[in-house]
């Protein structure tokens, strides 16, 4: 019995060959690897919706039929499932660049995407109350610094600290953390933080950022533990790795990157376990879906933090926008190139990452240590000054002292030969 169920649901899987020419035309029209999977788990929602088990039953249809079709699928994403327009228009995507890439048809597509509806204009009041609370519900923002501290201070993970810590004072995607190298890293030690470079293996998606002196003493730490347990760090070596039992030399000295998925879980763990700021959400079956939504990204979040508070900090708008890996809009993407220092330390006009430093420091011990490290230079700065002053003071008196020895001398000569009488006194 149990073998004829295993045989039904093999032949009701949808099948997906990479021999088949519409996959490899579908797949390699996509550039990234998350995005093609992304787009596949889509289309095979949009096939499972039709019935269909293969890409060839796609295609194989009268052009009328396949608008007819996906315009049902929309309304069904959200008059059933009840979605946004924004994600009811990204399931809309790859079924459009799977048809660009496969079909001769010179698809209605503006007809069509009538279809997705509008999240301010529905008819329907039932559907208007389900739209307004799903947005409020997808309204997400960013992590308060009260928050970021909360999920610092319960992680026990020092990797987990460090994750943290990178994804709000960087503005990294945590998509660009897991796969960072050790040679992506290059220490500024006049402020004790890193030079980041994300993508680093991308000419066109490479871009550079910074961490704060905490996050950098983290790292320092935690590269530390890892040399102590006999690991040989190299410029390929993760900067991030999986865990490994300190008993295994092999495993040891054979590091592997954690992954992107890992990663995320880490981070959630900490929120639902030792936390109040993340609920974990039951999942809809039947919809293939998780039910409701938490205020916050889980990882993205952090970077709308670190926008917020480096604005708070006053940094110029764009130096933000570099750091956050964002193209700048129109000519100045091509014109505007600040080299590092800019963007580190600003200019006259701009300031630049250093000006944030202690609004994206996490713990409050390490903001204070940071504030007493500043009085401490400018109180040495002072002390340099009046020292100076006072050695030049020291300096005029010196030379008013010779002077006055040289006219006395002077004044001695003049008598001893004659020219000049000594005063009497009476």
């Amino acid at each position: 019995m149990q073998q004829e169920q295993r045989q039904q649901r093999r032949q009701q899987q949808i099948s997906l060959s990479s021999d088949d020419k519409l996959y490899t035309n579908f797949i390699y029209s996509i550039k990234t690897r998350t995005t093609r999977d992304v787009y596949l788990t889509n289309l095979k929602y949009y096939m499972k919706f039709l019935g269909v088990k293969s890409l060839k039953e796609l295609v194989e249809k009268p052009q009328k039929i396949i608008e007819s079709d996906i315009k049902e699928y929309l309304v069904y994403l959200r008059k059933k499932r009840k979605i946004s327009y924004v994600t009811a228009n990204a399931y809309l995507v790859p079924i459009r660049k799977f048809y660009y890439v496969n079909s001769d048809y010179q698809f209605k597509w503006d007809l069509i995407t009538l279809y997705l509806g509008n999240d301010d204009t529905d008819d329907e009041d039932e559907d208007k109350l389900n739209l307004e609370k799903q947005k409020e519900q997808e309204e997400d923002r960013p992590y308060s610094k009260e928050e970021v501290k909360t999920m610092f201070n319960a992680a026990q993970d020092i990797r987990v600290k460090i994750i943290i810590s990178i994804l709000s004072s960087s503005g990294l995607r945590h998509g660009a953390i897991h796969t960072l190298k050790l040679k992506d890293l290059e220490k500024i030690e006049k402020y004790n933080i890193y030079q980041i470079t994300a993508y680093g293996k991308s000419k066109k998606y490479s871009y550079k950022t910074f961490c704060t002196p905490e996050c950098a003493s983290l790292i320092d730490t935690y590269l530390d533990y890892r040399k102590k347990q006999g690991e040989q760090l190299k410029g390929n070596s993760p900067l991030i790795r999986e865990q490994f039992n300190v008993n295994d030399k092999l495993k040891i000295n054979n590091p592997r990157h954690i992954t992107s998925i890992t990663l995320r879980f880490l981070i959630n763990d900490v929120l639902t376990k030792y936390t109040n700021l993340r609920k974990k959400l039951s999942f809809d079956y039947e919809n293939r879906r998780k039910e409701g939504k938490n205020p916050t990204m889980l990882t993205h979040a952090f970077r709308k933090y670190f926008t917020v508070e480096c604005t708070k900090a006053g940094i110029y708008p764009d130096f933000i926008e570099l750091m956050l890996g964002h193209k700048l809009p129109g000519v100045r993407s091509h014109y505007f190139k600040p080299d590092i220092n800019t963007l580190l330390e600003g200019t006259r006009d701009c300031k630049g990452y250093l000006a944030a430093i202690n609004d994206l420091t996490i713990d409050e011990s390490n903001r204070l240590s940071k504030q007493v490290q500043e009085l401490k230079e400018e109180n040495e700065d002072k002390d340099y000054v009046i020292k100076g002053k006072l050695q030049e003071k020291d300096e005029q008196i010196n030379q008013l002292i010779a002077k006055q020895e040289k006219f006395e001398k002077l004044i001695q000569s003049l008598i001893e030969i004659g020219q000049l009488k000594p005063l009497s006194h009476t």
